[in-house]
Order: structure tokens, then sequence, then C-alpha cells
């Protein structure tokens, strides 16, 4: 299966609740790369690199782990902004 990149917006009370070190932990045991990151608008971004099952898989164990908190995810696909080795919680 072919990989893509997907920049993923998630909403809601998605920041001082540990989203960042949980997507850490779910993303290190798919096979995807990237990172997450907190935003100033009080959204997270997620940049993940990987097939589309892959992404899927990793949406829904946030949204399954974080239930009604998140309020809202935006999705597009991007070019892969580097190459990334892994998986990695960015401030």
């Amino acid at each position: 299966m072919s990989e893509i990149t997907e920049q993923i917006l998630f909403s809601g009370r998605v920041q001082g609740v540990g989203f960042r070190h949980t997507t850490n932990r779910i993303a290190s045991g798919l096979p995807v790369r990237g990172f997450v990151r907190n935003l100033p608008n009080r959204r997270v971004e997620v940049i993940v690199t990987g097939t589309a099952v892959s992404i899927q898989r990793l949406i829904a164990a946030l949204r399954e782990y974080f239930g009604s908190g998140i309020t809202d995810i935006d999705r597009q696909i991007i070019e892969a902004p580097e190459n990334f080795e892994g998986f990695e919680v960015r401030r």
C-alpha cells in the first residue's frame, strides 16, 4: 500500500489532558511516522505519514481514548514537510 501524509487538527479538550503523549504512545505501536504538537489556538496538530489504514487506526484509537473530549477533527493530505524517522512529541 502506498503511503500518504496528513495534517490532522484536533479540537476540543485536547490540551492539558495528555493528548500529545497518548498520541505518541499509540503511534509508536503503528507503522506511522511524524509528530504531534500543541498549537496556540488550543488545537493539537498531528502530521503523520503512513498508509490510509494506519492513519485511520491512529484516529480511531484517539477517539476511543478521549471520547467526547474531541469535538472536531480536520484532515487534509499534504506533502511531507520532511522525512520522518519515527514519531515524536514536539513543542
